[in-house]
C-alpha cells in the first residue's frame, strides 16, 4: 500500500509539474507594468495585417440571448466583413468580401485579366456586385470602419492614468490580464463598468467589461477567405 501511495504521489506532482509548464505561474505586476505592456501590445496589434476582429454586443435582457456581431476577417490581400444578428435559435449573416474576384460563370482556366476585379463585393437581389476598391479603401467604407483595427485600438490608445484607471495586472504564462476601467469622456468604453483586457503573445487580444454585455476579441489568424465571383460590376460616378 505504501509503495502505490509513493507511486500515486510521484504522479501527481508528475501532472502538476506539466500543468504549471504549460499554464505557467500566476504572477502579480505593478499597474505602471501593466500600462507599458498594454500600450506595446496595442501598439503591436495596430501594427498587424493578419488578424480576426470579432466586436460583439450582448442582449443580456433577452430569454434567446440575442446578440448582435461585427467580424473582421484580413489576410493581407483579402478580407471579410460579416454582420452576424440572431440568438440561440437562428443567426443572420451579412457578409461583405474584398479582394480579387473572378467573373461569374469564367472558369478560371480559361479567364483573361479582364475577368477579374479587385475590391468590395456585396450580395444584390441579382447577385454579387463588385465594386472597384483598395484594401484601405475597403477598410475605411462607412460599413466597415468603426470595426477595423484602428478603431479598436484607438478604444484604448493614449489614455492617461486619469483616463484608464487600472486597478490589478496579473500575467499567467503568455497572457497578461488587466482589470481596468476607461473615465474619458466620449469614449465608447466609458459607457461600460470594470473592463477586463487581455495581452496574449504581448498583443490586445481581449476588451470586455464583466457583465458579458460587450466584447472584442482579436486573433492573429482567421479561416481562408474565398470572394465570391461577380455577377455586375457598380461603376464609381
Amino acid at each position: 500500500m505504501k509503495k502505490i501511495a509513493k507511486i500515486a504521489a510521484a504522479v501527481s506532482v508528475i501532472v502538476l509539474c506539466l500543468a504549471a509548464l504549460l499554464t505557467g505561474c500566476s504572477e502579480t505586476l505593478t499597474v505602471e507594468e501593466g500600462r507599458v505592456m498594454l500600450q506595446q501590445g496595442v501598439e503591436k496589434a495596430a501594427a498587424s495585417d493578419v488578424y480576426y476582429i470579432k466586436y460583439r454586443y450582448n442582449d443580456n435582457s433577452s430569454a434567446n440571448g440575442k446578440y448582435t456581431q461585427y467580424s473582421l476577417n484580413v489576410q493581407g490581400d483579402s478580407a471579410k466583413f460579416t454582420i452576424a444578428t440572431g440568438d440561440v435559435l437562428k443567426t443572420v449573416y451579412d457578409d461583405t468580401y474584398f479582394g480579387k474576384s473572378l467573373k461569374d460563370g469564367v472558369s478560371s482556366k480559361n479567364a483573361s485579366d479582364g475577368d477579374y476585379v479587385t475590391g468590395k463585393v456585396y450580395r444584390e437581389n441579382d447577385g454579387w456586385r463588385v465594386s472597384r476598391c483598395t484594401l484601405d479603401e475597403f477598410l475605411n467604407d462607412e460599413k466597415i470602419s468603426s470595426y477595423n483595427m484602428d478603431s479598436v485600438t484607438a478604444l484604448l490608445s493614449g489614455l492617461s492614468e486619469d483616463e484608464l484607471r487600472i486597478s490589478s495586472v496579473t500575467r499567467t504564462g503568455k497572457v497578461v490580464y488587466i482589470s481596468a476601467k476607461v473615465e474619458k469622456e466620449g469614449n465608447p468604453l466609458s459607457q461600460y463598468g470594470d473592463l477586463v483586457i487581455r495581452l496574449i503573445n504581448d498583443k490586445l487580444a481581449y476588451v470586455g467589461d464583466t457583465k458579458e454585455t460587450f466584447n472584442v476579441s482579436i486573433s492573429y489568424g482567421g479561416p481562408v477567405i474565398n470572394v465570391p465571383a461577380w455577377k455586375s460590376e457598380t461603376t464609381k460616378e
